[in-house]
Formats: structure tokens, C-alpha cells, sequence
């Protein structure tokens, strides 16, 4: 059988391998904003990026791929496949001759090898303290939790910024019916923003509890605003003449009013005007807004009326100002 390689998790992410948990969370969600589907991103690359998180953010499945270069425990040392035995003397040592057994499905143990190696570190021995021997047959193993689930929810841009409740059905491998939830999308939420349902993922194989619902948050496009954390970012186009002149603009601003901007004059293109306040409520700062932030966009007009161009020949004529510093 060709041997399985395993990525390298951190160079997928773009981390050190000293990396802390919160280091390793800030790189996924930056990499998951640039290669999420919905986002236009790749989805084999997004894929990928999930896979590493989904390892290195597990301080087991962690550890294991630290010690091991893989964290699935049919993949490490001892031969952990389905149906394939180790030597008790491999473990144990000692003369008493060879007891083989074989993982779940093979008339042994039945447990995990994760757990396995994990209480020989912990100096449980190979098969910690919860399992009961017997005759050194068909043991019992430790109840382990199902697996997280991870679902995506679309909230347009005025629910993000509003907050709101959305009824989501999410049907769970084994269960017969699907389950509904309501879930709160509270003011201010942002894009890759995660909302955790505690026991509402994957079904246990073994009697554990339930793993959790993790859904994610993705803002749908808006015609005009986009945010940037607890900032709202806005476009706002000018004349040549407002730009040279100075100008009053009437902007509207995301919760629904207006207010009105002034552009001094002699504003270049590019130009970020701030109106403190008036951004998205900020999550991690309770009772706080981001800004609203107008990026002034100049516009030249493609196309002039005879007026338009004998005012800009005039002007054209009695500009002496360089501008190129050549």
C-alpha cells in the first residue's frame, strides 16, 4: 500500500511551529477571508487551510502531529490500520510470550490510538486508567466526543450590521430527522465570525457526547458598503470640480440616516474622510461603533459637452502649476 503524506500544517498556514493558539487563529481566519468559496476563493486551497486549523487548533491532535508528522491515529507508529496487530512485548517488554491484538473491528481493545498514546505520556500506561482488562479480551474503551461540525451562514450586510435571528436546519450524520436551531447573529458581527452550539455536531461513536455546531458568519455583498472589522468602508464619487473647489455631499450612512460631508478643496483622488461613530457596533468593545470611513473617488468624464470643454481649455490655458517633475 503507497504510504499517505501529510502537508505541512503550519507552512499551509504560515506559521512557526512555536506558534500559540491565538497566532494560528489569526492566520486561519486572514487565509479563510482570502480563499473562502463564497469569497471567490479556491476551494481545494480553502479545503486545505480548514484541514491544518482543524489539526493544529486541537491541542491533541496537535501534539500528535508534532511527535508523529500526522494526526490521524491510523496513520502513527505500531501499526494503527483497522485489522493490523502490535506485539504486546513491543510495548511491555518482558518474556512471557506474544499477545497480539488488533483496533476497532478486530476483535481487540477497540480503542483509539490517540488515547493510547496519550496515556502513555500522561504515565497511565498504554491503556489508561478507564480501561477495564478482563481477560485481556474484548476491553472497554473510553467514550470519546463526536466531532465538531462546521456550517456556513449568509447574513446580508444590514443583519451583520443590525444584528438579527435566523432559523437554520442542519441535518447530522446518524440522526433521523434534521435538527432546527435559531440562531442570534448579534450587532456588529463580522465576516468569519464563529458561533459555537455546544453538543449540536457529529454523533459519538462509542457513547461520548455529542461534538459542538460551529457556523460561521458570511456577509453578502453590499451595493456600496463594505466593513472592515468594526469600520464601514463607502465610495464617494466626485467631480473634478468638487475636488478642486471644495464641495457639501450628502452621504447616507449605514443605520439608516444621512449626514453631510465636507470636501476641502484641492482633495485628491483617494482621499479617506473619517466620521467617527458611525461604523458597525464593535463586538469586542460593548457599547462602542467603528467609523464610517468615505473614500473620495475623483471622476473624469469620459465624454464633454462643447461648454465642459471650452471651460477646461480656459482652464488648461491659465494653469502655470507643474504637475509632472520632469
Amino acid at each position: 500500500m503507497a504510504a499517505t503524506t501529510t502537508p505541512d500544517y503550519y507552512k499551509t498556514l504560515g506559521v512557526p511551529r512555536t506558534a500559540s493558539a491565538d497566532e494560528i487563529k489569526k492566520a486561519f481566519r486572514k487565509l479563510a477571508r482570502t480563499h473562502h468559496p463564497d469569497a471567490g476563493g479556491d476551494e481545494a486551497k480553502f479545503k486545505e487551510i480548514n484541514e491544518a486549523y482543524e489539526v493544529l487548533s486541537d491541542e491533541k491532535r496537535r501534539d500528535l502531529y508534532d511527535q508523529y508528522g500526522t494526526a490521524n491515529e491510523n496513520q502513527i507508529p505500531w501499526g494503527g490500520q483497522g485489522g493490523a496487530g502490535f506485539n504486546y512485548e513491543d510495548i511491555f517488554g518482558g518474556n512471557g510470550g506474544t499477545y497480539t491484538y488488533t483496533t476497532n473491528g478486530g476483535g481487540g481493545f477497540g480503542g483509539s490510538w490517540a488515547d493510547i498514546l496519550e496515556s502513555i505520556r500522561s504515565g497511565e500506561g498504554a491503556f489508561g486508567t478507564d480501561w477495564d482488562f478482563g481477560d485481556l479480551g474484548g476491553g472497554r474503551a473510553r467514550a470519546t466526543k463526536g466531532q465538531d461540525m462546521n456550517v456556513t451562514l449568509d447574513v446580508t450586510f444590514d443583519e451583520a450590521f443590525n444584528g438579527t435571528t435566523k432559523r437554520v436546519t442542519v441535518r447530522i450524520p446518524g440522526k433521523s430527522e434534521a435538527d432546527t436551531l435559531d440562531v442570534k447573529v448579534p450587532a456588529g458581527a463580522q465576516e468569519g465570525g464563529r458561533l459555537r452550539f455546544k453538543k449540536k455536531g457529529g454523533l459519538s461513536q462509542n457513547g461520548g457526547e455529542p461534538g459542538d455546531l460551529l457556523i460561521t458568519t458570511h456577509i453578502t455583498e453590499h451595493p456600496y458598503y463594505r466593513r472592515d472589522k468594526a469600520d464601514v468602508v463607502v465610495d464617494m464619487p466626485v467631480t473634478i470640480a468638487e475636488a478642486a473647489l471644495g464641495a457639501k455631499v450628502v452621504v447616507p450612512t449605514p443605520d439608516g440616516k444621512k449626514v453631510r460631508v465636507t470636501v476641502p478643496a484641492g482633495t485628491q483622488d483617494g482621499t479617506v474622510l473619517t466620521i467617527k461613530g458611525k461604523g458597525a457596533p464593535d463586538i469586542k468593545k460593548k457599547g462602542t461603533n467603528g467609523n464610517l470611513k468615505i473614500q473620495v473617488q475623483v471622476k473624469v468624464p469620459t465624454e464633454l459637452n462643447e461648454d465642459q470643454k471650452k471651460a477646461l481649455e480656459a482652464f488648461q490655458a491659465a494653469t502655470e502649476e507643474e504637475v509632472r517633475p520632469w
